[in-house]
């Protein structure tokens, strides 16, 4: 049995027009139109991917599969691998990084489609692969890997490595869910280990991306700023999700409270400021 993803990937993009950003290439592999050009983003790709696959398991369309296996082996070959690692670097600049630089966002997305190519295929190939794509989440960012620690010294991993770090939230968990995915085959203990002890620090560290009226996107700097809007949604949603997938009433709880924010007075001063804010470096 192929597990579905744990967020609805059409609810939370396809209805609002983000796929009709992408262009495609002569091998139908959606690409995403960046100011300096066309480029292969890992995360999109992965996401394109896994939403045929949901088709499939909803509709039983041939077609949503074969596009989901095409996406699955291009991804295999294409990728960089050696004994001990397989990653998909992003070959574009990015909030000061150069390319190539890994993410823990797209590792978790690789890990979550080879998994499932492996479940539907039994190719031994691709979960070797899942294994190898592991590999990143077991090292240090300084060591060219991906993992960081929160403050009180719980595990994260980051979406954008930099150093300080920046933990942002929904790119954990999306490495988490990546890494449940891969553990839950049995073929990685070390996918197993890493789930308790990653799951443990966001649950003892969500607290500090609760601004009381909204949620933060990330720990960066000393002031935590809200996530846009829709990263918003994105946390209640993944969190909940995480609820339904742990029991842990933690995420039930905060995904209830950060649902509820949006009709607080706080919300709508924050609002008001910014806008206020953004008009005067206009008229300056």
């Amino acid at each position: 049995m192929v597990r579905h993803y744990y967020i609805d990937l059409g609810l939370k993009d396809v209805r609002v027009g983000f796929y009709d950003r992408f262009v495609f290439d002569a091998d139908g592999i959606p690409m995403y139109p960046y100011e300096t050009g066309a480029a292969y983003n890992i995360t999109f790709v992965c996401h394109y991917a896994l939403y045929h696959l949901c088709l499939h398991q909803r509709f039983g369309r041939a077609g949503d599969l074969a596009t989901f296996l095409k996406i699955a082996d291009w991804v295999s070959r294409r990728g960089e691998e050696t004994h001990e690692s397989f990653v998909f670097p992003y070959m574009y600049s990015w909030g000061g990084m150069e390319p190539p630089w890994i993410s823990a966002l797209g590792q978790g997305r690789l890990l979550s489609l080879f998994t499932r190519a492996h479940a539907l295929t039994g190719l031994d190939r691709y979960i070797d692969i899942a294994i190898k794509a592991l590999h990143p989440f077991l090292h240090a960012v300084e060591d060219g890997g991906l993992k960081t620690r929160f403050p009180d010294g719980g595990i994260a991993w980051e979406e954008y490595p930099q150093d300080p770090p920046n933990i942002v939230l929904n790119g954990l968990i999306t490495a988490l869910v990546g890494i449940v995915d891969l553990a839950e085959t049995g073929a990685s203990d070390s996918a197993t280990a890493l789930f308790t002890e990653g799951l443990a620090g966001l649950e003892s560290n969500l607290h500090r991306y609760d601004l009381g009226y909204w949620s933060a996107y990330d720990l960066a700097g000393r002031r935590r700023g809200p996530a846009p809007e829709a990263y918003h949604r994105y946390h209640v949603m993944q969190l909940w999700a995480l609820y339904e997938m742990t029991g842990k009433d933690t995420f039930r709880d905060v995904s209830r409270k950060w649902d509820s924010y949006g009709k607080g007075i706080r919300y709508h001063a924050h609002l008001a400021y910014s806008k206020t804010v953004r008009l005067l470096r206009l008229v300056r």
